[in-house]
């Protein structure tokens, strides 16, 4: 089942720390358009044997496969659609037994090329969607930041009005007064939100989200707000049933993670608690590259990142 998702759309909620549990909530997304609901795909017999965390694509023999192979730690791709392009990208880390979740943003213009002949709209990671799919989005992600990654995740923006309603709205701090307005898009969007804290409700919640322009930084502005959103959404559904806002979500997701994990998840999410949400952006910079606007990648920030996840010393001689 398809559903038209509405244009120029884009936000990630995360509720805890891991994908949907029936004794814990989980993550909620929120997505662009054209994305496949309803679905959660079977691990075949080979993946099995895998441990939730790991990778059967990751070189396990470098410094942060030796530190990954000894921590419990799972990383899953978040993708929201645009047609045949992804609109943001994020990666949700949470570590099982330090009970702490980092987000890691990745721009949608992130440098990213694939093949020297490429033109320059193909070199950005919001491309790689179209030719190589989730599977292949997911190693290329997995390949820039270095860490193991073999699980993804999408969500329909009803989830979005449905789930934020079931808890009774969310209180956010909207950093300028927010406005748009375009009679031509499906359906209608009428964006008039006050700067200064509001209480949004799911439809409120949406708009503020859909948002995009008037940030000084363009993007990386949205999703700084977009991350607080998530924090605030966090604390207050974990004082919510739970079982209400995983039945809701649930029916809205599309998944590569066998439905026998989320199960066995559920006694690692005791504890969690919305302060250990750690909110990062890709580091990078933005760059005017062949004609178009690029945000490069940058090496050590990343390392010194992905190091961080992993409790490794930056001084590590690494492979």
């Amino acid at each position: 089942m398809i559903k038209h998702f509405l244009k120029i759309f884009f936000s990630s909620l995360l509720l805890i720390s891991v994908i949907l549990s029936v004794t814990a909530l989980g993550y909620i997304f929120l997505y662009d358009k054209d994305i496949v609901i309803g679905k959660i795909e079977l691990t075949n017999e080979e993946s099995k044997k895998l441990e939730f965390y790991e990778s059967g694509t990751f070189d396990y023999g470098t410094t942060v496969g030796k530190a990954a192979s000894n921590k419990k730690r799972f990383n899953i791709l978040v993708a929201g659609l645009e047609n045949q392009r992804t609109d943001t990208l994020m990666v949700v880390s949470y570590d099982i037994e330090g009970k702490t979740t980092d987000i890691i943003s990745l721009p949608r213009d992130t440098y990213l090329p694939r093949n020297e002949d490429d033109g320059p709209e193909f070199k950005k990671i919001n491309a790689v969607y179209a030719k190589e799919g989730m599977e292949g989005l997911t190693l290329r992600v997995q390949e820039l930041l270095g860490i193991p990654i073999e699980k993804y995740a999408v969500i329909d923006y009803e989830a979005v009005i449905a789930c934020v309603d079931l808890i009774g709205g969310v209180e956010v701090n909207v950093p300028f007064h927010m406005e748009y307005t375009d009679p031509y898009d499906d359906p209608p969007l009428y964006i008039d939100i006050p700067e200064g804290v509001q209480f949004l409700d799911g439809e409120q919640s949406l708009k503020f989200l859909r948002y995009r322009k008037g940030y000084d930084n363009q993007d990386l502005g949205r999703i700084e707000a977009q991350q607080q959103f998530i924090k605030s959404f966090t604390k207050k559904a974990l004082g919510f049933q739970l079982p209400a806002l995983i039945k809701e979500a649930y029916s809205h997701i599309e998944t590569n993670i066998h439905a026998a994990d989320l199960l066995n998840l559920s006694s690692d999410l005791i504890g969690f608690s919305a302060d250990n949400i750690s909110m990062n952006t890709l580091p990078g910079i933005e760059t005017p590259l062949e004609g178009l606007s690029f945000y490069i990648p940058e090496e050590d920030g990343i390392k010194n990142l992905v190091y961080s996840l992993y409790d490794l010393n930056i001084s590590t001689n690494t492979n």
